[in-house]
């Protein structure tokens, strides 16, 4: 087992790039890109809905998913998130949105289908979208709203290792909530970049610092720090109201072909969680945007 090296010394990621239309260019995507291999992009549900009569061609093989949603307002917000991936992902590829075909890997993962050189990963909540492409290999990106209630829920048992909960304790109560809210997105983004969505359990691995943006840094069950394998996590506050990370593989694509989780993984980490996601295997989760998983 190799220890990580600091932090710091892991180079900050990009701003996310604020989208507001579809009819609107993404500089910040190009610069982001070229400065980092990967980009981070959100907007606003309101600001991507497609037109009615646009939604079956815009969806395609995922029409399906869109009809069995129960929510209109989870509807909504699926076809407004595969808008913005498409226009974040042409832009990326120097394509039109109406020429890519998007579909899920067996884990729920989406991708663009013929286009293996860009890795995509989408996530939405209330008024938020956001969507993560990268040209570097595997990626993952998750958002919840920042004052979400995890302090004391239920849900705060399913999050934390022991390191973690240590950590959230000793920062300041105003604090707490914040602070589980950045770890879950954390531990979204790094699952759903894997393909595992809800069937990595979350106690399974960790991460350091709990509070604040900027870099985390990977744990393993008992809190000791791993090689990070070439992957890198990043956290950020979108429109002052929602939290939003990302996991980015560095290295997958390229000269090296090779994506499995077991050597994207590292070495100590590998045999827990995938023993746990094989221990939790069977129907895979609702992913309408009501709960979580690779597609939402």
């Amino acid at each position: 087992m190799t220890i990580a090296p600091p932090p710091e010394t892991y180079r900050p990621g990009p701003d996310p790039t604020f989208a507001p239309g579809p009819r609107t260019p993404l500089p910040g995507l190009h610069r982001a890109l070229a400065a980092t291999g990967y980009a981070l992009v959100w907007g606003r549900p309101a600001d991507w809905a497609p037109e009615p009569a646009a939604v079956r061609r815009l969806l395609g093989r995922e029409f399906g998913r869109y009809e069995r949603i129960g929510s209109a307002e989870h509807r909504h917000r699926f076809a407004a998130s595969r808008m913005l991936l498409k226009h974040a992902a042409a832009a990326a590829l120097g394509a039109e949105p109406e020429q890519l075909d998007l579909a899920r890997r067996p884990g729920g993962r989406p991708y663009v289908r013929g286009c293996d050189q860009l890795e995509v990963s989408l996530s939405h909540t209330g008024g938020m979208l956001v969507v993560a492409v990268s040209q570097l290999g595997l990626v993952g990106v998750d958002v919840e709203a920042a004052d979400r209630p995890v302090l004391g829920s239920p849900v705060e048992r399913g999050i934390c290792i022991a390191r973690e909960a240590e950590d959230i304790g000793r920062l300041p109560a105003e604090r707490r909530n914040a602070a589980l809210v950045r770890l879950w997105t954390l531990k979204e983004a790094y699952s759903k970049a894997l393909g595992f969505g809800m069937r990595l359990p979350f106690t399974s691995f960790g991460f350091e610092p709990v509070g604040g943006e900027g870099p985390g840094r990977l744990l393993r069950a008992d809190g000791v720090p791993v090689e990070q394998g070439g992957w890198s996590f990043q956290s950020h506050v979108l429109d002052g109201a929602y939290t939003a990370s990302a996991a980015i593989s560095r290295g997958a694509l390229g000269a090296t072909r090779d994506t499995q989780a077991r050597t994207m993984l590292d070495g100590d980490l590998a045999a827990t969680v995938l023993a746990a996601a094989a221990h939790r295997a069977g129907p895979e989760p609702a992913l309408d945007g009501a709960g979580s998983g690779p597609g939402r």
